[in-house]
């Protein structure tokens, strides 16, 4: 009877340790499992590690570039924003003049020059009919403006000069020939003086 019982025990015993081993094998893996799930660490040559790290530097190359196109674009916007400055610096020569309305007619019986400017506020306004070449020329808006640039900033006019004074700057700076029939030239300034210049040959 005490043998029967000392291996009963004895067995019980060797099986209550053979499973609490496992148990705390199975404890120990189960434990590790949740710890890796719950810190979300895995392995690094793991697909799901290797995809975010791909993930990772698509996302730093994305970004690197739109730094570059910003950059870039910035450039082009301060191109851009400098050529504006400089057309506008460019058109800008009717400031300088120092009269704000200029009229020109010349006829030549069958031929006639006429010019017209107006400085209108800041943006002006121009026209010139030409038929001394036999050829109808008609000018309005920028084209008149760029044709008047020359002449108009090569007078040096006010409203003491002499009527021979206007009469040559005048002639000399648009290619004004003698032989027409009447010469008209009017000038307001911006001091509000006025200038009437006439000629009949």
């Amino acid at each position: 009877m005490k043998k029967t019982l000392l291996t009963t025990g004895t067995l019980a015993a060797a099986l209550v340790l053979s499973a609490c081993g496992e148990d705390n094998n199975g404890l120990d893996i189960s434990e590790n499992e949740m710890d890796a799930t719950n810190t979300g660490q895995t392995d690094d040559n793991s697909p799901q590690s290797q995809t975010e790290t791909e993930d990772d530097e698509e996302d730093e190359n994305d970004f690197v570039g739109e730094g570059n196109d910003d950059v870039d674009g910035e450039v082009e916007d301060n191109e851009e924003e400098s050529d504006e400055g400089n057309e506008e610096a460019a058109s800008d020569w009717y400031e300088d003049l120092n009269f704000y309305e200029f009229d020109l007619d010349v006829d030549y019986g069958d031929q006639e020059y006429e010019a017209e400017y107006e400085y209108n506020d800041g943006t002006p306004e121009a026209q010139i009919e030409d038929s001394r070449d036999g050829d109808e020329l008609s000018l309005t808006g920028e084209g008149a403006l760029e044709e008047l640039e020359g002449p108009l900033t090569e007078l040096d006019l006010d409203a003491d000069s002499s009527d021979d004074e206007v009469m040559d700057q005048v002639m000399n700076a648009f290619g004004i020939e003698e032989g027409y029939e009447e010469f008209e030239v009017e000038i307001e300034f911006f001091d509000d003086d006025e200038l009437e210049v006439e000629d009949e040959e």
